[in-house]
């Protein structure tokens, strides 16, 4: 039957994305443990030995790694709360604010970027303020990261009082997006073709679909007429 059907592709989904999960935390635990092994193992040998180690180096590896779990935990922990269905308290909110505090972020950490925020007036809407911050970040972020250096990003805030909508657009001039990305940009551990590929665990734009499916909107992600990709997300 249909519903068989789509419970299995349902639980088919599931074991995907554990599997994603498990293949995304073993690689900084596989590195930890190596470093710790070798430290052991200078360590047995005596101090000629551990003076041989670039202790800094390993130590801040460690900790990049550890910070790389932390990310990727606090993630999948947010993506968990997304999925659950429960009533969520939202308020009063202003999505300029909110897209010019995450364009000064950007900037404040990319300053070899145009950053640009396009918003002549305010749009209210009623959500969560750290979700709808972290989903305009992320797409800030995702096409800093996609984009090469001192590429533009064009931020534009938008609000419709005839149909009730609301939408922030992220706009780059990078190389696009392929078919394929299109398709699958939004799924949770995608990892975008070689012409658009960084670092990542391939969450954060998920992360973004899920925000908006919160307050009830939808992201999208398409090409621009004259090159480069446009993300939006659109709310009531």
């Amino acid at each position: 039957s249909d519903l068989f059907r789509e419970r299995e592709a349902t639980e088919e989904r599931l074991r995907q994305f554990l599997a994603d999960a498990s293949h995304e935390l073993r690689t900084p635990l596989t590195s930890i443990q190596g470093f710790a092994e070798l430290f052991r193992l200078a360590a047995q040998g005596g101090p000629h030995d551990l003076e041989r180690l670039d202790l800094p180096v390993m130590l801040a590896r460690i900790e990049q790694d550890a910070d790389r779990m932390k990310v990727l935990v606090e993630d999948l922990l947010l993506l968990a709360r997304l999925d659950a269905p429960r009533a969520v308290q939202h308020e009063a909110l202003d999505l300029t604010v909110l897209a010019a505090e995450a364009c000064s972020s950007a900037t404040a950490l990319q300053p070899d970027r145009r950053i640009t925020l396009e918003a002549p007036e305010p749009v209210p809407v009623s959500g969560v303020a750290d979700h709808l911050h972290r989903a305009i970040v992320n797409l800030v972020n995702n096409a800093v990261r996609h984009t090469p250096p001192g590429t533009a990003i064009e931020v534009t805030v938008a609000g419709n009082p005839v149909t009730r909508e609301a939408s922030v657009t992220v706009r780059d001039h990078g190389p696009g997006l392929d078919q394929d990305a299109v398709a699958h940009v939004f799924d949770r551990f995608w990892q975008a073709d070689a012409a658009r590929a960084g670092t990542g665990s391939g969450l954060g734009l998920s992360i973004v679909a899920g925000i908006a499916a919160e307050h009830g909107g939808r992201a999208t992600a398409a090409n621009a007429r004259d090159g480069g990709a446009v993300f939006a997300i659109e709310l009531p």
